[in-house]
């Protein structure tokens, strides 16, 4: 009789130890799993930013490639890149890309608007973000709020200056 309640005190602790090591794993595990989560998410932000802002820009820039819409300009003394609406058009927009504030700006107004910042709508949230010409290339540069970054060249049909002239270097 004294055998049988040793064994069975025996198999209750065995199972209760073997309770004890699947919970432990399993929150080791579902810890684990709690850390790649939040690296992947924080890899995901940090490029997030200076990608989006180069993958907007050079979609705009093919939108918007023949000959003379293309030029750079400024808004309020801020270097922009001014995108022409076809000259066929109806009714005559420019679209400026810009860097304000932190931020990729995009300002959207007819021909004859006198541009301001104020008008912009914030793209992306950025350290900072260039657009430069090198011989026929363009360079867009964009600097993610965590220091990465991410640069492209692009190579559109005739980029001009604010004269109408074809630009060597942005002005």
């Amino acid at each position: 009789m004294y055998l049988r309640q040793k064994q069975h005190s025996t198999n209750t602790l065995f199972t209760f130890l073997l309770l004890l090591v699947f919970t432990l794993f399993a929150l080791l595990l579902a810890g684990t799993g709690a850390v790649v989560y939040q690296n992947s998410v924080a890899s995901l932000d940090e490029n997030y930013t200076s990608r989006t802002a180069i993958a907007y820009v050079a979609e705009k820039i093919r939108q918007y490639d023949s000959e003379g819409q293309i030029s750079f300009s400024s808004v309020e003394d801020i270097p922009a890149l001014a995108l022409h609406s076809e000259a066929n058009a109806t009714t005559a927009t420019i679209t400026y890309l810009f860097f304000y504030d932190g931020s990729l700006c995009e300002l959207y107004v007819r021909e004859e608007t006198t541009p301001t910042v104020l008008m912009s709508t914030a793209i992306v949230e950025l350290s900072d973000f260039t657009i430069e010409q090198d011989e026929n290339l363009l360079r867009v540069t964009a600097i993610s709020t965590d220091g990465k970054e991410m640069s492209l060249l692009i190579h559109p049909v005739n980029v001009e200056d604010g004269n109408g002239k074809e630009a060597l270097a942005v002005p």
